[in-house]
């Protein structure tokens, strides 16, 4: 009887082991079944919506998978989340997310104690692909990912499943997937080429993977507040690809530099999954694996996980022609041929085919999931461990300390709101204080670094100070992967003072971030008045014009106010506008009975802006952004604007960097490119070259950002002439030199040339002659001299740091019919503020803002991209000026501030 019944019961236990497994593969159809091809074939990609349907099934018809829409992206598609796991983590999972949270902030946790959570927990290993859409293989190896995960009962699938939970966003960039797949389909037949031309990303293109610190894209704000911050992976995948000319796979680790506020632990943990990884790919006899090539972790844009207790695992498959196969012109294998220490199997073959990119996905995918897996308690306890030191000041001074007293409270507010975005604790002091020997009121703020995201606070608020490295001894630099200066504070216009150590103050969490405090005149009898000091307000301007409120600007100081104050009518329809945007970006707003008696100017009625986007053009992508964000008066565009009269249609034209000559006169090749669709980014020509300087001379703005002042500059022959040295030639016989800027291009252009490090590294030293006389700054912040009574630089300090990336500075040429004014320039003594920069005496007391006067026009020429990634927002207000005062009108004292008609017939576009 009792064998029986313990036959029984062992035949009950082997029936619930195996409920799952029939369960997952219970009418569950195959991804090549589905999608009608194998995954990975040549010439076919499976479309996003087909893709999720498909999960969504999985989710259905299995008990392994959960699915989740965390809601819609910028273009209005869907943006899920997979959660991939047993039935029993599955049904635990609030409690598992209870156990991350608190190993997450293990303040007053004690090791033995973390050792019990990290028993009971599982770790949350979260992967998402295709943040850059034309890097197709991985958006199509996580079908077979999902798939294997969902159904498949081997060993090690169990083992993921049972000691883990798989987080995945099956695209960090659905809009672009959709793009990029639909018009593969669409030219396939055609003469038409079958990449997308465009921006794959509406505003941002291949810069979505740069915003992982100022959080302005939708896709961006979900990944993290709807992941990172609610359920505390433990690790994070970004899956990726490269070129295809050198290894057919990166794994971590990376090479130097890595940031200081990023954990020792971290770096060891990507070795140990990148390493993993690697065992994984050669044991399958897959060829041209590498690590420790190209790939740093400097920069936060790229890492927000970093800082947030987990390493960043990158991986990085070569590419084809999306999903044509790429084949060797000359027979020979592909990519890198030398074997070295960190490369040890080069490629043998001739051809590389996206099947080949999606079993490479897989395997390292699936590799990561099991290193994680099988360590689970360890990788749980590190993580523990990697925020309690963090909590415990492993990294930076005692605090910051942010004044209530701040030239821009909305740039305070932004700053403050990004750090506690990314979950940094703040606090404000509820009485005044003293620290470092320096008052503080009430009301200011107190950023600690002892706290679980203490690192992200530090890489934020400090000055950054990039390692001098260079490719070979006395050598050319050897250019980082993404920029090198990033401080927050510069870039948002706000003083913050680093305290190193302890202070007493009186201090209370905030909860939620909000608009500073600021006093509103209620309905002044005669107008408003407002400081240029902060870039929101903006904001407001633009509200005022969409409801034909007249707005002014002080041309000089009276009373307190500073040049380019606001004298805004007090109206009825003015009222609710200044009253809503004052209390919302905190600005103060001073009301006055009579209008000041000071000469300035009026804005033109509902300035128009004409923003030209060349397809692909980042910067332009950025821009139009930041237009929309600010509710600019603005259109982009079209090739075919440039055959009419261009003053009828706009007041201002913005050329972003990036807008060279060749790229207006030329646009995309009308052959190769519908043009039924894309019509609108073909070349002006010469006709819509000589309407544009036409437009300039008949009274129209034109602003030109970066690259684009040398379009400006042979334009309209301005008078200026660049001031940073020339780069030795890249090779005999190519004519002139190019500007030392573009150093880390030759480089790059010479190791994806050359299959072999060490060929690289001899036609580096073959191509720079005098490598010490360089100069270098790939993306730094640099200090600038402003003229507070130029209106463009109206509302600026008398000194703040500019954002520059292999950018240019100038000197005006001697010459008479051209009223020209140096807006901002480079300091005599020092110039790097945050950052890396190489030759720093070539800038000193160059030009980089520079205002002109051509005919009856006006141009603006900025040097460095002031306007980079969105990111450096104390100097949009450079821009901004630029919109409003060229088209605006001169006014007497007298007419300052009047609420009549606020432009004559005249002034009014056609």
């Amino acid at each position: 009887m009792r064998n029986a019944l313990r036959l029984s019961l062992i035949a009950l236990a082997l029936l619930a082991l195996s409920s799952d497994r029939m369960t997952a593969q219970q009418a569950v159809p195959h991804p090549d079944s589905y999608f009608g091809f194998k995954i990975g074939a040549d010439g076919e990609l499976a479309r996003y919506p087909k893709i999720l349907e498909y999960f969504q099934l999985l989710a259905k018809q299995t008990n392994r998978v959960k699915y989740e829409e965390l809601g819609k992206t910028t273009m209005g598609n869907s943006y899920p989340l997979l959660r991939i796991s047993s039935p029993e983590n599955l049904a635990k999972f609030d409690r598992l997310v209870e156990i991350n949270r608190r190993l997450a902030d293990p303040r007053g946790l004690s090791e033995a104690e973390a050792e019990k959570l990290a028993a009971e927990g599982k770790p949350f290993y979260f992967i998402y692909a295709t943040i850059h859409s034309t890097e197709v293989s991985n958006g199509q190896a996580i079908i077979n990912i999902v798939h294997r995960l969902a159904t498949a009962t081997d060993a090690q699938t169990r083992e993921i499943l049972d000691n883990s939970v798989v987080l995945m966003v099956p695209s960090q960039n659905p809009d672009g997937q959709v793009l990029v797949i639909d018009h593969w389909y669409k030219t396939k037949g055609t003469p038409f080429q079958r990449v997308f031309p465009d921006l794959y990303h509406k505003y941002v293109g291949h810069d979505d993977n740069r915003d992982w610190f100022m959080f302005t894209q939708k896709e961006t704000r979900m990944n993290i507040e709807a992941v990172q911050n609610k359920y505390k992976p433990i690790i994070t995948h970004d899956m990726h690809q490269q070129g295809g000319a050198g290894a057919r796979i990166f794994v971590p680790p990376f090479t130097e530099p890595f940031d200081p506020n990023m954990h020792p632990l971290l770096r060891m943990q990507q070795g140990t999954v990148g390493q993993a990884m690697a065992h994984a790919l050669l044991s399958e006899g897959k060829e041209g694996v590498a690590w420790e090539d190209q790939y740093d972790m400097w920069s936060p844009a790229r890492q927000y996980m970093v800082y947030h207790g987990q390493p960043r695992i990158l991986t990085e498959i070569a590419n084809s022609n999306l999903a044509d196969p790429v084949k060797s012109a000359n027979g020979r294998p592909l990519g890198w041929q030398d074997s070295r220490a960190h490369f040890p199997v080069p490629y043998t073959k001739d051809a590389w085919t996206l099947g080949q990119q999606v079993d490479y996905g897989v395997t390292v995918a699936i590799a990561g999931m099991t290193e994680v897996a099988k360590y689970g308690r360890n990788w749980l306890m590190n993580f523990y461990r990697v925020n309690r030191d963090m909590a415990n000041g492993m990294v930076g001074p005692y605090a910051f300390v942010v004044s209530a007293d701040q030239r821009d409270a909305f740039g305070t507010y932004e700053m403050l709101d990004i750090l506690q975005f990314g979950a940094v604790e703040i606090h404000r002091a509820t009485a005044a204080f003293s620290a470092n020997g320096k008052q503080y009121p009430a009301g200011s703020f107190v950023i600690k670094t002892a706290q679980p995201y203490g690192g992200f606070a530090n890489t934020m608020l400090s000055k950054q100070d990039y390692p001098d490295l260079r490719l070979f001894p006395g050598g050319p630099p050897e250019p980082p992967y993404d920029v090198t200066g990033h401080t927050l504070w510069m870039l948002t216009g706000v003083n913050v003072d680093t305290v190193a150590k302890p202070f007493d103050a009186p201090l209370e969490l905030v909860k939620k971030v909000a608009p500073m405090t600021a006093t509103v005149a209620a309905k002044p009898k005669s107008a408003y008045l407002i400081g240029p000091e902060s870039y929101g307000t903006f904001k407001m301007i633009a509200q005022l014009q969409k409801a034909n409120v007249p707005v002014y600007r002080a041309s000089k100081a009276f009373d307190k106010f500073a040049p380019g104050t606001w004298v805004i009518p007090s109206t009825a329809a003015s009222q609710p506008i200044v009253e809503r945007y004052g209390k919302e970006l905190g600005i103060a707003v001073s009301g006055v009975d009579t209008p000041p008696s000071v000469e300035g100017e009026r804005l033109k009625p509902n300035t128009k802006v004409g923003l030209y986007k060349a397809a692909g053009n980042m910067p332009a992508g950025w821009q139009m952004w930041m237009l929309e964000q600010w509710g600019v008066n603005h259109e982009v565009m079209k090739a075919q604007d440039f055959a009419g009269d261009l003053n009828a249609k706009y007041d201002v034209i913005i050329l972003p960097s990036g807008s060279t000559k060749a790229r207006l006169l030329n646009g995309l090749n009308a052959k190769t490119n519908d043009p039924s669709e894309w019509a609108w980014a073909f070349g002006i020509g010469d006709v819509g070259w000589a309407n544009l300087k036409k437009f300039v001379e008949n009274g129209g703005t034109l602003l030109a950002i970066g690259s684009a002042v040398e379009t400006a500059r042979d334009l309209l022959d301005l008078p200026i002439e660049r001031a940073l040295p020339q780069a030795p030639p890249r090779g005999a016989g190519q004519g002139a030199a190019a500007p030392a800027a573009n150093t880390a291009d030759a480089a790059s252009e010479l190791r994806d040339a050359f299959t072999s490090p060490a060929k690289l590294m001899q036609a580096l030293r073959d191509k720079v002659a005098d490598p010490q006389s360089l100069f270098y700054c790939p993306g730094s912040l640099l200090n600038n001299e402003f003229d507070p009574n130029n209106p463009i630089a109206w509302g600026m300090p008398a000194a703040w740091p500019v954002f520059f990336d292999d950018d240019q500075a100038y000197r005006l040429r001697p010459g008479f019919g051209v009223d020209a004014k140096v807006v901002s320039r480079y300091p005599r003594d020092k110039v790097l503020a945050s950052g890396w920069l190489l030759g720093e005496e070539y800038l000193k007391d160059q030009a980089n803002i520079i205002s002109f006067k051509i005919g009856k026009g006006n141009v603006v020429t900025y040097g460095s991209q002031i306007d980079f990634r969105a990111q450096p927002r104390a100097t949009w207000k450079l821009i901004f000026n630029g919109i409003y005062h060229g088209p605006a009108t001169p006014v007497a004292a007298a007419q300052m501030g009047r609420a009549g008609n606020a432009a004559t017939n005249n002034e009014q576009r056609q």
